[in-house]
C-alpha cells in the first residue's frame, strides 16, 4: 500500500512539473515565434532564417505537446522539451541581430532542477555551455563583429562566456547539492518512518487485540440486548395483546349482549313470520277457491257464448232464407203487375163489357205495387238484420276469444296459486326450523357469555404478570445497552488507529 501511494505521489509530481515546464517552453517559443516574424517585417533578418526559426519553434512545440498529452507524467518529456529548445536556442543565438539573446538560456534551464535529475542538468550545462562557447568563437573568428553589427567587444564576449560557464557550474552544483540534501532528507525520513512503523505495528497489534476483544464483547452484549429487547417486545406484545384481548372481550361481551337482543328480536320476528306464513297460506287457499269459482263461471260463460254464436248463425241462416222468399215474392209481384197491365189492356179492348174487369185489374196492379213496396221494405229490414247478425257474430267471436284468454289466465293463476301454496307450505316449515335454530343459538350465546367472563378474568391476571416481566426486561435491556455503549466507545477509539494500517 505504501509503494502504491509513493507511485501515485511521484506520478502527480511528474505531472505538475511537466505541466509547468510545458507552459514556460510554450511562452518562450511564442515570444521567439512572434519576435522573429517582427524582425523579418522590420528587415533585420532574411525570410529564409525567419522561416527556419518559425518551423523549428512550431515543430518543437508540437513534439512537446504530443509527448505531454499522450502521457502527462512521461519521463521522456523533459528530454524532448529541452532537446527541442536546444535546437531553437542554437538557431536564435547564431542568427540573432541582438547581442543579449544568449540570456534566454537562464529562465528555461533553471526549472529543470525540479526533476532532481543530475545527469539531465549536466547534459543541459554541457550543451548550452558549448553552444555559447561556439557562438563566442563564431563571433570572433567568423563574423569579426558582434551580432548587432557593432565592432567586436571583448568585454561583452567575455561576459557572455563567463556568465554562461558560471551559470552552468552553479546550476550543476545547486542540482547536486539539492539532490544530495534531498536524498539525505529522504533517508532520514525513511529511518524515522521505520521507527514509527515499528512502534505503529506494536500499537496496531495491541489495538487489534483490543478491537477484537471489544468487538466480541460488544457482539455478545448486542446479542444479549437484542434477546432482552426481543423478550421485552414479546412481553409487551403479550401484555398489549392481553390488553387488547381484555378490550376485545369487553367488546365481545357487549356484542354478545347485542347479539342476544338481536336473537330475541329475531325470535319475535320469526313468530310474526310464522303467523304471517300461516295467514298467507290461508289466503292462498282462499285465492285458489276463488280462482276455481272463476274458472267454473268462465266455463259457463263460454257455453253461453257458444249458444249465442249458434243462435246468431241460425238467425243469419233464416235471414238468408227470408231474403230468398222476398226475392220470390218480388218476382211474383212483378209478374202480377205485368198480368194486371195485360188485363187492363184486354179490358180496354173489350170496351163496356170489360170495364169491370179493368177495375179489378187496376186493383190487382195496386195490390202488386203495394206488395212490391212492402217487399222492398222487408228486404231492407232483412239486410239490416243480416248486418246486425254479422256484427253480433263478430262481437261474440271477440267475446269468445277474450273468454278463452281469460280462461287461460285463470288456469295460469290457478297453477301459480298452487305453486305459491306449495312454497308457502315449505316456507312455513322453514320458519318453524329457523325458530328452533334461534332457540339453540340463544342457548349457545348464553354459554359464550359465561365463557367470555371467565376469559376476561384470566386475561387480566396474565396482563398484570407480563407487565411486571416487561418492566424487568426493559431495565435489563437498558443496562445492557449502557455496557454496549461503553464497549462501542472503546471500539471507536481503537478504530482511530486503523488509518495507519
Amino acid at each position: 500500500m505504501l509503494s502504491e501511494n509513493n507511485l501515485g505521489k511521484q506520478s502527480g509530481k511528474e505531472k505538475r512539473v511537466n505541466k509547468f515546464v510545458l507552459i514556460i517552453v510554450t511562452i518562450i517559443d511564442l515570444f521567439l515565434f512572434f519576435g522573429y516574424i517582427g524582425d523579418y517585417r522590420q528587415g533585420n533578418i532574411s525570410f529564409a532564417f525567419m522561416m527556419a526559426v518559425v518551423i523549428a519553434v512550431v515543430v518543437s512545440m508540437a513534439v512537446c505537446d504530443l509527448t505531454y498529452f499522450r502521457k502527462k507524467d512521461s519521463a521522456a518529456f523533459p528530454y524532448v522539451s529541452v532537446a527541442g529548445y536546444m535546437v531553437v536556442y542554437s538557431m536564435a543565438v547564431f542568427g540573432a541581430q541582438n547581442d543579449l539573446v544568449f540570456i534566454m538560456v537562464f529562465p528555461l534551464t533553471v526549472i529543470y532542477i525540479l526533476y532532481y535529475d543530475f545527469r539531465l542538468i549536466v547534459g543541459i550545462a554541457i550543451v548550452f555551455g558549448g553552444i555559447n562557447i561556439a557562438d563566442v568563437i563564431y563571433t570572433a573568428g567568423v563574423l569579426g563583429h558582434m551580432h548587432s553589427g557593432a565592432p567586436l567587444n571583448s568585454t561583452s564576449m567575455l561576459l557572455q562566456g563567463a556568465s554562461i560557464v558560471v551559470y552552468m557550474i552553479v546550476l550543476c552544483g545547486t542540482t547536486y547539492i539539492s539532490n544530495d540534501n534531498h536524498k539525505k532528507k529522504i533517508a532520514s525520513i525513511r529511518e524515522e518512518k521505520e521507527k514509527g512503523m515499528q512502534l505503529l505495528e506494536e500499537v496496531l497489534k495491541v489495538a487489534a487485540s483490543v478491537r477484537e476483544n471489544c468487538s466480541g464483547a460488544s457482539e455478545h452484549i448486542r446479542q444479549l440486548s437484542q434477546y432482552v429487547d426481543a423478550t421485552v417486545s414479546e412481553l409487551n406484545g403479550i401484555a398489549e395483546g392481553n390488553g387488547n384481548n381484555a378490550e376485545s372481550i369487553g367488546q365481545q361481551t357487549v356484542m354478545t349482549g347485542n347479539i342476544q337482543n338481536m336473537i330475541l328480536e329475531t325470535k319475535q320476528m320469526s313468530d310474526e313470520m310464522l303467523a304471517m306464513a300461516e295467514s298467507s297460506q290461508s289466503a292462498v287457499r282462499d285465492g285458489q277457491h276463488t280462482v276455481d269459482s272463476l274458472q267454473q263461471q268462465a266455463d259457463k260463460t263460454k257455453e253461453a257464448n257458444e249458444q249465442v254464436v249458434s243462435a246468431v248463425a241460425s238467425l243469419i241462416s233464416n235471414a238468408e232464407v227470408v231474403e230468398q222468399i222476398i226475392e220470390h215474392i218480388f218476382a211474383i209481384s212483378s209478374q202480377t203487375n205485368l198480368l194486371a197491365l195485360n188485363a187492363s189492356i184486354e179490358s180496354a179492348r173489350a170496351g163496356e163489357a170489360g170495364r169491370g174487369f179493368a177495375v179489378v185489374s187496376e186493383e190487382i196492379r195496386t195490390l202488386a205495387d203495394e206488395t212490391r213496396n212492402l217487399t222492398e221494405r222487408i228486404r231492407g229490414i232483412v239486410e239490416e238484420l243480416k248486418k246486425n247478425a254479422d256484427a253480433a257474430k263478430n262481437t261474440v267471436h271477440h267475446v269468445m276469444t277474450a273468454a278463452d284468454t281469460e280462461h287461460e289466465l285463470i288456469i295460469n293463476a290457478s297453477t301459480q296459486f298452487g305453486e305459491i301454496g306449495s312454497r308457502m307450505g315449505v316456507l312455513h316449515t322453514n320458519v318453524q326450523e329457523i325458530y328452533k335454530k334461534i332457540e339453540e343459538i340463544l342457548e349457545s350465546n348464553n354459554a359464550i357469555v359465561d365463557s367470555i367472563h371467565h376469559i376476561s378474568a384470566v386475561s387480566e391476571e396474565v396482563t398484570a404478570s407480563t407487565q411486571q416481566a416487561a418492566e424487568l426486561g426493559a431495565d435489563t435491556s437498558q443496562k445492557a445497552e449502557q455496557a454496549r455503549g461503553l464497549m462501542m466507545g472503546l471500539l471507536e477509539t481503537v478504530k482511530v488507529i486503523d488509518r495507519y494500517l
